[in-house]
């Protein structure tokens, strides 16, 4: 059996699901990465971690999320956004009929890291409580917290967009795509409660960019951070631990979550 979904005949998915009902949705954005990435970072980063995880565990793959929720990355020619209501719709939808067909459990890798959260949040939540699938959510700030501070080697505030972490993975996935000769870094002076990086420790609060002062602050390069200190062989080591996770969850989750389903209509 193929490991994307879309690429299987409807009877190799009715044989799939007398053994396994456990299926992967990736979901990503189409937003400007600064100067040395492409455009399509998070959506080709999350396919390529639920590949990998897919071989690991043998689990399907829905068709990808191509794009997120990225308003403030508008200031940059390229970037596709949509509403966050929207964003929940699609992802609403396209797991409510992956359930109708018996699907109990879902995984979603988001590689859109934290900002497609919210929306796919409400969707997973609604479903949840319809249906009693069981839904849950990969995003690399969280699921692979602990590697990406391992392996960090910018100075605080380093991490954010583009930088050195998310540059690496792509260096070591998709290196033909990559200019090494434009990586750039740009770590804004802020207040102590007022962090955008993920492994800086301590209080702080949470703010909305608009497209003005983003395209300010990433002073018209759309980096934010550090990129400099990437590498293949570091993105590799944090690919590596980003699938090992996942599909440890995969395997509990299929071997310890009791799920029934209820109410799997379809979506109209």
């Amino acid at each position: 059996m193929n490991l994307w979904l879309q690429e299987n005949k409807w009877q190799d998915v009715e044989d799939y699901l007398k053994d396994n009902k456990t299926i992967i949705v990736p979901c990503g954005s189409v937003e400007q990465h600064a100067l040395h990435l492409p455009l399509g970072t998070d959506a080709y980063i999350s396919q390529k971690v639920a590949e990998d995880v897919a071989k690991k565990t043998n689990t399907l793959i829905a068709p990808p999320i191509w794009t997120g929720w990225a308003p403030h990355h508008m200031a940059y020619k390229g970037t596709i956004t949509l509403r966050p209501e929207t964003l929940t719709s699609v992802v609403e939808d396209t797991c409510a009929s992956l359930i109708h067909h018996g699907f109990e459990k879902i995984i979603i890798i988001n590689g859109h890291r934290e900002a497609n959260l919210a929306p796919i949040r409400i969707a997973m939540t609604r479903l949840r409580n319809k249906t009693a699938a069981f839904l849950a959510i990969a995003d690399p700030f969280y699921i692979n917290h602990e590697k990406g501070k391992e392996l960090n080697e910018v100075e605080p505030g380093g991490i954010g967009h583009a930088e050195e972490l998310e540059t690496s993975q792509m260096y070591y996935l998709l290196p033909d795509l990559c200019d090494a000769s434009k990586s750039s870094k740009n770590i804004p002076a802020s207040h102590r409660l007022l962090k955008h990086d993920p492994l800086v420790e301590g209080d702080h609060f949470i703010t909305a960019s608009d497209v003005s002062t983003y395209k300010e602050k990433t002073k018209g390069t759309g980096m934010m951070g550090d990129s400099t200190k990437a590498n293949a062989s570091k993105g590799e080591k944090y690919h590596e631990s980003l699938v090992d996770n996942i599909a440890e969850f995969i395997d509990y989750a299929g071997k310890e979550i009791k799920v029934k389903l209820r109410n799997n209509d379809i979506p109209l």
